[in-house]
């Protein structure tokens, strides 16, 4: 509940899409692309293409980073 929380925030914030929103908030519980793609029905490519855009907007560079940003420990 928290993550998912904290991702509308930071998607309010940073001006990320409803669909990116649905993939920050699958990575920043750690899932693969993998995953993300058969949960929401979409290529890998294209949760690629998502994800690339989240850490773009929240500028971050790592996973660590994305993780450590959601979890407000900048």
């Amino acid at each position: 509940v928290l993550i998912r929380q904290r991702c509308d925030e930071l998607s309010g914030a940073y001006g990320v899409s409803p669909r990116e929103t649905e993939v920050l908030y699958y990575l920043g519980r750690g899932y693969n692309h993998g995953y993300i793609a058969r949960k929401l029905f979409v290529s890998e490519n294209t949760v690629r293409t998502h994800a690339k855009n989240v850490y773009t907007k929240l500028d971050v560079h790592s996973k660590q980073e994305l993780i450590d940003l959601l979890q407000n420990r900048e």
